[in-house]
């Protein structure tokens, strides 16, 4: 097995150090020489080993973040079916092409198709209730609110709000159906 070499070794002598087994050296010393030793006896960990430096090389030369990106979409269905084989709707939020990052964002939704009305939640964290601008035509619900906005289909036509509440960043719409 190598003796554990230093880093200012390995350059004098022209081996090439690896990240991975740079960054195994420094947290547990002399373990940066048995990586090099199995590369050198298996070809399989070489290749692996040959994998990860140029993935972590990338990361760091593209400036890769952990953070996800998370789009939403909303569900619509019935809270009381009459139907017995009633399944939930779902609508797909068709993929959009964006140029800039829009200043404003999407609130989740929820809408519910119960009997008499329709019920809406709608989360907006951040948001005072004096911020809510509702508007209502038709089918077409349009919710805005400091950075938040959304225009939703309804699934039916709609008279009017006849409950509003909003408590701890939800909203919660009762919406008369018109027959």
């Amino acid at each position: 097995m190598e003796s554990g070499k230093s880093k200012k070794e390995k350059k004098e002598e022209g081996e090439e150090l690896s990240t991975v087994e740079s960054v195994v050296s420094q947290f547990i010393p002399g373990l940066g020489g048995i990586v090099k030793a199995l590369e050198k006896s298996s070809p399989e960990f070489r290749k692996r080993i040959a994998e990860t430096d140029a993935e972590i090389k990338h990361r760091i030369e593209t400036g890769w973040s952990s953070k996800p990106r998370v789009d939403y979409g909303i569900s619509i269905r019935p809270l009381v079916s009459e139907r017995k084989e009633a399944k939930p709707k779902r609508i797909e939020k068709k993929p959009e092409v964006r140029v800039e990052a829009p200043p404003e964002r999407e609130p989740i939704i929820d809408v519910f198709e119960e009997k008499e009305h329709i019920s809406v939640i709608a989360e907006l964290p951040g948001v005072e209730e004096k911020e809510l601008d509702i508007k209502l035509k038709d089918n077409i619900l349009e919710i805005s609110a400091g950075k938040y906005s959304k225009i939703i289909t309804l699934p039916s036509a709609a008279k009017s709000i006849i409950e509003r509440t909003y408590k701890h960043g939800i909203l919660q719409l009762k919406i008369e159906r018109s027959c």
